[in-house]
């Protein structure tokens, strides 16, 4: 073969595999059914599960995604960070991963699960995760792995979780008709009903400093706020479609909103 044809031909090859690597980090950057957002402090960026992309992508400060952790994943839907740990809830299975070195470091099963959804820790470091098809909600030991089942006649395709810590207790809603916010005490597990509502479909739930709640509701297409007198609703930021495990950045004061079909991440300003 001649020597230029020759070197030709290997050019090509090198920039046949620049261009697939190329394309491969873009992809794995890129949101496919965005669903839970947790913040790494050490790495100043938000890590957004990837659900239908079967991956973890990080999104930094001035909103640039890049791919975090793109393997070992089925369907990862809801993310929390504590330190340098994050636990990712997949499926049948809660995941804990070292973020310094974007690695899985320990996977737990959860038997009798059906849909891990969202994820949540008290201040022992428990992981309360929401099965919406099992309809309970598991806690999970992560350093002896074992696994507890709370069930509960109020519970109604649990989804959204978020951890209550002046009250110690968690707060659950629904994906469902008409759905309550639920209150699961820490203490001694047991579920009450906080507030009815008029909202459906609720997936996503959040508190910011002054201890006011924040729920999606996929039927209304809105952000629904509770006060700090949590006497009322305020249907407040509205046009929003499927809005999913939403989360507060205290130093901006905004809530980070992953829209789950549109494949996109919005932030809006409270004020």
């Amino acid at each position: 073969m001649h020597q230029s044809r020759k070197f030709t031909l290997i050019m090509s090859a090198v920039l046949g595999i620049i261009i697939l690597i190329v394309l491969l980090v873009k992809l794995g950057g890129s949101l496919k059914g965005p669903e839970s957002i947790a913040f790494d402090e050490a790495g100043k960026r938000f890590l957004i599960s990837n659900t239908r992309g079967k991956s973890i992508v990080s999104m930094s400060l001035n909103g640039k995604y890049d791919s975090f952790v793109s393997r070992g994943f089925k369907a990862p839907r809801g993310i929390i960070a504590k330190g340098n740990m994050l636990y990712v809830a997949d499926e049948s299975q809660v995941h804990i991963i070292e973020i310094d070195k974007a690695k899985i470091i320990q996977s737990i099963p959860v038997e009798g699960a059906k849909l891990l959804n969202d994820i949540a820790l008290d201040k022992l470091g428990l992981v309360y995760v929401t099965d919406t098809i099992a309809n309970c909600v598991f806690i999970i030991n992560p350093v002896n792995k074992t696994v507890d089942k709370i069930v509960s006649p109020l519970f109604n395709a649990p989804n959204g979780i978020v951890y209550d810590m002046p009250r110690d207790q968690m707060f659950i809603v629904g994906f469902s008709k008409q759905a309550s916010v639920l209150s699961l005490s820490t203490k001694d597990r047991s579920v009450t009903t906080f507030m009815d509502s008029i909202y459906s479909q609720l997936d996503g739930i959040a508190i910011d400093d002054l201890g006011r709640i924040y729920f999606s509701s996929w039927d209304q297409d809105m952000i629904v706020v509770i006060p700090q007198e949590q006497n009322r609703f305020e249907a407040k930021f509205k046009d929003i479609t499927d809005a999913a495990d939403m989360f507060y950045y205290l130093p901006n004061n905004e809530l980070i909103v992953p829209l789950h079909t549109k494949n996109k991440v919005i932030r809006i300003p409270i004020n």
